[in-house]
Formats: structure tokens, sequence, C-alpha cells
């Protein structure tokens, strides 16, 4: 049985810790499924990545809010990070390509290379949407 979570944010800095502290508590202490801690990890981190790029590159940063949703199944976790769009209507997110000496940019890269899958959320919605997948832990054999 799949279970959802969802939590709004203000656009501010300060919330994308609040974001990862909301998602840590939700996926530690979730009853029925066995999230391995290194999934829950990587869940935290993209979160503060997607989190990040709605207050700094979107609307959601100017006074909006940030609403991330977790859908867990027995086997996969399926993030949503909506935001506020960007102010003149802009693109959809996209990989930037990287120089070793860029300050930003690195957010949908890490999120592209780490999650199983990821994209931008379907219109007329904004922001992304990514899935980590795990295995169940092997049971020694007797």
């Amino acid at each position: 049985m799949a279970m959802s979570y969802e939590q709004r944010f203000p656009g501010w800095s300060d919330q994308i810790r609040k974001a990862r502290v909301w998602t840590d508590e939700i996926l530690s202490t979730h009853e029925g499924f066995d999230i391995p801690s290194d999934t829950i990890a990587s869940a935290v981190l993209l979160v503060s990545e997607a989190a990040t790029n709605a207050c700094r590159y979107t609307a959601s940063g100017r006074g909006g809010i940030f609403k991330i949703t977790l859908k867990i199944d027995t086997r996969r976790i399926i993030i949503e990070v909506d935001d506020e769009g960007r102010p003149a209507g802009g693109t959809l997110p996209f990989i930037r390509p990287l120089t070793p000496m860029a300050q930003h940019g690195r957010g949908l890269t890490l999120i592209d290379y780490i999650a199983d899958s990821w994209a931008p959320l379907p219109r007329p919605r904004t922001g992304v949407t990514f899935t980590l997948t795990w295995h169940p832990a092997r049971t020694p054999a007797a």
C-alpha cells in the first residue's frame, strides 16, 4: 500500500533546511517500508537541490512557496518538488553544462546522476519529479 505525504514551505532559503529535516523524518520513521539509509540520504540531498532551485530560480523565492510530495511504495519513493514557475514564464528545468569553476548549476546534474529517473512536472505544474528505488534487504540463509 503506497503512502503519500505533502508539505508546503515558504520560498525562503532558510526553509530548505526545514525541507531536508521534514523529508528525513518522514522517511526515517515511516513504518511498513524498510527504506535503506543510503536511499534516505539520497532523497534528502535531492530534495535539498530541488528546493534550492525553486527558491533561487523561480517565483517561489520571490515571496511564493514550494511544495514537496513524497509518495512511498514498497520499493520506491517518488518525490515531487512543485515551485511557482519562472517569473516571466521561462523554460522547463534543464541540466546546465558544467565548468570546473562554476559556482551554481549542479542541482539537476546531481538529480540526474543519483535518481533512477527524473522529469519536469507535467504542465500546468512547474518543478521536478524524481524516483529513487531500492532492493529489499537479503535475508541470510540459515
